[in-house]
């Protein structure tokens, strides 16, 4: 969601994932979000997206509708996301987890959005960042083309050693560009540290 190359298809996976839709459909979903495109543009980005797989197209004549394929690669936020719910069983401790894996990722606070695209509707058990933060935070996204509603909540977490948070990012890292080769799962233990 916050990466500026990616943002657009980002966008438009999360408006298919729940419902299959119409040219049309996402072309004013985008302009209701704010993004300006002719629908001619939005025509080839999403026959562009279908072709490499990301998407389903299915013809209703006179219309094509679009959904999500079931072999999307998960993005950051949902590594994020699914991880913490693996790492503990409420959603309290969930939320926290992210916040604070986010966090560190990003040193900045993290706003609602963020969390609802790590797959979390529901409240974020995290202390709300102070006006500053928030304000600084959005102002730097801004900067990359990003609009963030001066309303909109951001979260944080005290800074500390969290190993939790730590190994759910190395674990993201390592999958995401392939370096369990690399990985020493065993350490190797001296005679005399016995």
């Amino acid at each position: 969601m916050f990466v500026p190359e990616g943002n657009l298809k980002d966008l438009v996976i999360r408006y298919v994932r729940d419902q299959e839709r119409s040219i049309s459909a996402l072309t004013k979903q985008l302009e209701n979000d704010g993004y300006s495109f002719h629908r001619l543009f939005v025509t080839g980005y999403l026959k562009a997206l279908a072709d490499v797989g990301m998407l389903r197209e299915k013809e209703i004549p006179p219309a094509k509708v679009y959904m999500a394929s079931a072999h999307r690669d998960p993005n950051l936020y949902e590594m994020v996301g699914e991880r913490c719910r693996e790492a503990f069983p409420d959603e309290a401790s969930q939320t926290r987890l992210a916040v604070a894996a986010l966090q560190k990722l990003f040193r900045r606070p993290v706003f609602l959005r963020e969390m609802r695209e790590a797959g979390f509707p529901g409240t974020v058990d995290a202390s709300a960042a102070s006006k500053d933060e928030r304000e600084e935070a959005r102002r730097a996204l801004m900067k990359l083309g990003l609009q963030i509603p001066t309303n909109e909540p951001a979260y944080r977490v005290e800074e500390r050693r969290n190993d939790v948070r730590d190994a759910i990012l190395c674990d993201i890292i390592v999958e995401r560009f392939g370096l369990m080769p690399l990985v020493v799962d065993t350490k190797q233990m001296k005679l005399m540290e016995r």
